[in-house]
């Protein structure tokens, strides 16, 4: 894989804006569709393999956003570009950039598609220790909901459909009487839940996190600011059995392998954007694997472009219980792919992936603005 030679003729970038079926509501804040910047490598034959750059359009979750990350790719990606050019080589291009993981992720994922042939998890299964799952265990994420009756209708649908475990959203100013209204039926149907945080817990808010911490006694996804290690700390004091999963934090390897060497790290939520890429990607659930540390592939709310890529991956982590990759069905009115990802009973088949090709129709449709970036 690293010594592929590819041809670059053009990538096309395509900002494109979704349409959700309901609004989600988190620590960040409030969205309804989703914004995101599809990335398509275009060869000399006119072949072509797409990434997706899942950043947010604002700087609330990193410090990339959108717009930027159409600058940066012409800036200072494409003029390192030639017309032929080896894996190895795109990989050093992305190096010398430092953060940005989103976007560089975006475009290793278009250059790899096209070298895969839409077959990411063929390339994966090479570099990857762990076997493989045929099938992908799958969880939801609920946004934060205000009305108890509407919230025990969303977690009893969730529970209906068989999703294998449910994520809450959870924020400082969370008024813990809608969980007040839901515990019973959590607890009779042994619901596997877990609690995310998006970073919002500051030193003034931590004593608000003793509900989730006491009445559950599971796992809260990065309670605390991603560079505030002082206030996890503290939270840690606080609560001495707060079991960690870490998310925001993890931007590469040496990150993982830091809070690891630290002893304060239960659980990892990978997002392949967030650490720049699938490459990256293979060296942490590697890692992982070989030192039990639990592990689960996170999202974006990708469109079907990114969201294959993330089951591929997931595939190789046979020990998750669920990860947060749900149907597409889940979130959009359509999705950017046909057919549209389907889930069964919880799981999602990893053969049915193969079939899946984007929809142009539908990408044009959702296009805000289109840049093509020739290469000289």
């Amino acid at each position: 894989m690293i010594d592929h030679i590819i041809t670059l003729d053009r990538i096309e970038l395509y900002l494109i804006d979704v349409p959700q079926k309901h609004q989600f509501k988190s620590g960040i804040g409030i969205r309804s569709s989703k914004k995101t910047l599809i990335c398509k490598w275009i060869d000399k034959k006119g072949q072509s393999g797409y990434g997706e750059c899942s950043c947010r359009p604002d700087p609330y979750y990193s410090a990339e956003f959108l717009d930027a990350s159409i600058l940066l790719i012409q800036k200072f990606i494409i003029p390192k570009l030639s017309p032929e050019i080896s894996f190895k080589h795109l990989l050093d291009v992305l190096k010398q950039i430092r953060g940005w993981n989103f976007t560089k992720s975006a475009i290793e994922s278009a250059a790899l598609d096209l070298i895969s042939n839409n077959n990411i998890g063929s390339l994966l299964s090479k570099d990857l220790k762990p076997s493989p799952v045929k099938k992908v265990p799958v969880g939801i994420s609920i946004g934060i909901h205000t009305d108890p009756k509407e919230f025990y209708d969303v977690i009893q649908q969730s529970i209906e459909e068989g999703y294998q475990r449910l994520k809450f959203k959870i924020s400082p100013s969370i008024d813990t009487k809608v969980f007040d209204a839901v515990n019973s039926l959590l607890l009779e149907n042994k619901v596997y839940v877990n609690f995310d945080a998006n970073g919002s817990y500051h030193e003034d808010d931590l004593k608000k996190m003793a509900y989730f911490v006491h009445t559950y006694e599971t796992i809260i996804e990065q309670p605390t600011p991603p560079d505030r290690f002082d206030v996890l700390m503290h939270a840690k004091q606080l609560y001495p059995d707060l079991k960690i999963c870490f998310d925001e934090e993890v931007k590469s390897i040496g990150d993982l392998i830091k809070l690891h060497k630290l002893n304060v790290l239960d659980e990892v939520n990978l997002k392949v954007g967030r650490v720049g890429g699938l490459t990256n990607s293979m060296q942490i659930v590697n890692y992982c694997f070989e030192h039990n540390i639990s592990c689960w592939i996170g999202g974006m709310f990708e469109t079907g472009i990114g969201r294959i890529q993330n089951l591929n991956v997931a595939a190789f982590l046979p020990n998750a219980k669920a990860h947060d990759l749900s149907p597409s069905s889940r979130y959009f009115k359509e999705d950017i792919i046909f057919p549209e990802i389907q889930m069964e009973n919880g799981f999602i088949p990893v053969d049915s992936l193969k079939s899946c090709k984007v929809n142009s129709e539908n990408l044009n449709k959702f296009t805000t603005n289109k840049v093509v970036c020739t290469i000289s």
